[in-house]
């Protein structure tokens, strides 16, 4: 080597058919983090930063101190991931500084997989005192251990998954969760060490981690010489936020309980209880109501939902003749002491809305019981799953006309306030004034309830309402697990669509993509436009002759990749009244996907639809966006698998959300156009869904998120992740942009509860704290200008 690299040590191994791993170390300046080239027969394919932890690296450096002083942590290591067969014909794999001619290690053929390759696993931290990570397939209980100095602190089971990425053998593996005791939220740093069921100490590991009780801005609240420090402790809580795990909900309940709204006189409310089973219980828990007066009538609810009509008329005309809120819950519900009162002032500080519904935990038996944090008002939740029919709060006139309306359920009480929505015509929103009111506050317990027999009353509400709409919808009987479920089934919206798939040769990827449309998408009236960004390879263009001939359509975007410009280009030339945008990485599962997707947009208020996107290895892509983790945007449920209900029945159930993946996105060519397409200046890469969703959002429109539409997705199988230095330099400046334009918007969710964490797996865990949870309706997210150079 020479003098420059004399100190460098480094390593490079094959660690699967396409990942070749390894480190780099420079000895004599051990903090710094080197960028090596991985080059094939003298030609690079990565460029990678060594920063990945290796313990057994870290054992070797662990007493070697350099000229800026102290010791190796480990974190030299780097992995690159290559095509599927792209070291078939190689003979020599070589390692480089960036930029740099001397190679720091090669490798010759025949290439052999690494045996001490086989350890696989991983520690991480998330923020506060959770911990997380995956275990290899050796691992037979799944079971694993948090020492911190020798002791055991926590143990956990592995029960959720992780997509691990190695080509044509990507499989899923379990991961973990580990919450450690609350004690260490000291402000002080510790590390723990992470234990497999093996003895075996996970890569990773040891972890270290720093909490602050109730989040650092309360930590350094009783510090008055702190105070300066205020802003930048909240802004470290918006990026480090804290999580607590589901299982202390009764602890978290009685720490962070909402205090009853202060009335000048008390309110009356009537509570009407649907089913006799339980129903003293709830009768004694209203005993400790504060803030209000109230009386309550126990309707025979058969376990169903469903209640005598008139039964519920002559309550309203006589006994509760002189109260105008009226608090409807299963026989056995267990009311916190200010839900009474959050119901009446809730339907009092939002006069347009027709009722209101709060959050509620669900009764496990010896296990406690379990939260349920709803999102403002979501329209196709309350169709297919009943969400919000079961603890509600209801303004007498409203209960007066659905009455005479002959209404007999809870579910049919709930959506008979969108009988007048319209079943077509020009995209307009809904008006939000009217909207029901969400409560974020778990203000009861709900007892077990049988959820597949609440089905056929779910199923009757649904078809009364499409009945009065005079909107046709096929309502199928579907399988839930926390709730009741049907499956909708709208007409498909006429009109053609245009299929938008971007590309730039991998072929490999492209072929089985366009294929898997001509074996799914043949009822939908449509056209397919190959949006072809500088393809070179002889056989990419001659596949795009052959589909040519069978009539697609090959349209040239020239240029540097710019995915919202290479869409943009695609849409300009479409003729359909729908855009489809779909990843050349992207395969139909199933017939009838794109059907179900028309379906949803066919309703006026749905500006854009996605689809639930599997990864080949059947764990969870692409569940919808939630907004606000780190103070960015992240897919949900990638820590389930494929057949999992997801939190909350989420999984299989259609629901709102604040944004969907362009991955697979349907939307209107008008809307599309008006907004002027995706943002290609600012989010060239990343984010362009996030905004051109928030977009549609400040209009009023709604995003819809359907498990109906399934598809499996190599994700970023063909640009690659954004880990190297060039591509993470430029999704951290997509990131700044988004953070400057829907900066308000990402602290607030509509979609997604101020009670759950703000940690990188959305519905897994409690926020610790909670933020602010104000009574709310969906809103209008908006837009702020951004300056160049801001």
């Amino acid at each position: 080597m020479s003098d420059a690299t004399h100190t460098i040590h480094a390593s490079l191994v094959l660690l699967s058919e396409n990942r070749i791993g390894g480190h780099a170390f420079d000895s004599a300046h051990p903090l710094r983090r080197l960028a090596v080239d991985l080059l094939v027969d003298g030609r690079p394919v990565g460029l990678a930063r060594a920063v990945l932890y290796d313990a057994h690296l870290a054992g070797q450096t662990q007493t070697g101190a350099g000229e800026n002083g102290g010791a190796s942590d480990g974190c030299h290591g780097f992995v690159f991931s290559l095509p599927p067969g792209a070291l078939a014909q190689a003979r020599r794999l070589e390692l480089r500084l960036a930029n740099g001619e001397t190679a720091l290690a090669c490798l010759d053929a025949p290439f052999l997989i690494a045996q001490e390759a086989g350890q696989e696993g991983e520690a991480r931290w998330l923020g506060g005192l959770r911990l997380n990570g995956w275990l290899g397939a050796g691992v037979a209980e799944g079971r694993v251990r948090a020492l911190v100095e020798g002791q055991v602190v926590a143990e956990a089971r592995a029960s959720s998954w992780v997509h691990i990425d190695d080509g044509p053998k990507a499989r899923p593996r379990r991961a973990f969760d580990l919450f450690l005791p609350e004690h260490f939220a000291d402000g002080r740093a510790h590390q723990a060490r992470v234990i497999d069921d093996n003895g075996q100490e996970l890569p990773g590991s040891p972890v270290f981690f720093a909490a602050f009780a109730d989040g650092l801005a309360n930590f350094i609240r009783s510090g008055a010489d702190l105070e300066s420090q205020r802003l930048r402790a909240e802004f470290f809580d918006e990026i480090m936020p804290q999580s607590l795990p589901f299982t202390v909900i009764g602890e978290w309940r009685r720490r962070f309980a909402a205090q009853p709204p202060r009335e000048p006189e008390p309110t009356p409310v009537a509570v009407v209880l649907i089913g006799e089973a339980g129903a003293q219980e709830s009768l004694e828990t209203l005993e400790a109501q504060k803030g209000c007066d109230w009386l309550a009538a126990v309707l025979d609810g058969a376990g169903a939902a469903q209640f005598d009509p008139a039964a519920l008329g002559q309550f309203l005309d006589q006994d509760a003749s002189g109260c105008d809120t009226f608090v409807f819950a299963l026989g056995g519900t267990l009311f916190d002491p200010g839900a009474l009162a959050a119901f009446a002032a809730a339907l009092k500080a939002f006069p347009a809305a027709p009722w209101a519904y709060a959050d509620f935990t669900l009764s496990a038996g010896e296990e406690g019981e379990w939260p349920v944090a709803l999102p403002a008002f979501d329209y196709e939740r309350l169709l297919e799953q009943g969400a919000g029919a079961l603890f509600f709060a209801a303004r007498r006139d409203f209960l007066r006309a659905a009455l005479q309306a002959g209404v007999d359920s809870l579910f049919r009480l709930c959506n008979f306030a969108f009988d007048r929505r319209r079943a077509r015509g020009p995209r307009q929103s809904f008006p939000l004034a009217a909207t029901p009111v969400h409560i974020p506050g778990f203000l009861a317990r709900l007892p077990r309830f049988d959820a597949r027999a609440m089905g056929p009353a779910l199923m009757q509400a649904a078809k009364a309402h499409f009945d009065a709409r005079k909107a046709p919808a096929r309502i199928e009987p579907a399988l839930g697990f926390a709730f009741p479920r049907l499956k909708l089934a709208r007409p498909p919206a006429p009109g053609k669509v245009s299929i938008l798939i971007p590309t730039r040769d991998r072929v490999d990827l492209l072929r089985p993509c366009i294929d898997s449309l001509f074996a799914t998408a043949d009822l939908a009236p449509h056209e397919i436009i190959v949006l072809d960004n500088e393809s070179g390879q002889r056989e990419t263009l001659d596949y795009f002759e052959e589909i040519a001939a069978r009539g697609l359509r090959v349209f040239r975007v020239s240029g540097a990749f710019n995915f919202s410009g290479v869409i943009n280009a695609g849409a300009a030339v479409a003729t359909g009244q729908y855009l489809l945008l779909l990843n050349n990485d992207v395969e139909a599962l199933h017939k009838g996907w794109l059907e179900d997707m028309l379906g949803r947009i066919a309703e006026p208020d749905v500006g854009a639809v996605g689809a639930q996107l599997l990864w080949p290895s059947g764990v969870v892509q692409h569940g919808g966006v939630v907004l606000g983790p780190r103070l960015a945007a992240t897919h949900a449920f990638n820590d389930r698998i494929d057949g999992d209900p997801g939190y909350a029945d989420m999984l299989l159930a259609a629901h709102e959300c604040s944004a969907a993946t362009a991955a697979c996105l349907l939307t209107d060519k008008q809307l599309f156009d008006a907004a002027g397409g995706f943002d290609a200046l600012n989010f060239p890469i990343n984010f362009n869904d996030v905004d051109y969703c928030l977009k549609l959002r400040s209009q009023g429109l709604r995003v819809v998120q359907t498990p109906h539409a399934k598809l499996m997705h190599r994700e970023s199988a063909s640009r690659g992740k954004d880990e190297a230095p060039d591509k993470s330099q430029r999704m951290q400046r997509e990131l700044r942009n988004l953070r400057s334009a829907w900066g308000e918007g990402l602290l607030a969710d509509p979609s997604y509860s101020p009670l759950l964490s703000l940690d990188p797996i959305p519905f897994s865990a409690l926020a610790w704290p909670p933020r602010p949870a104000a009574p709310r309706q969906p809103g209008l997210p908006r837009r702020r200008a951004v300056p160049l150079g801001f």
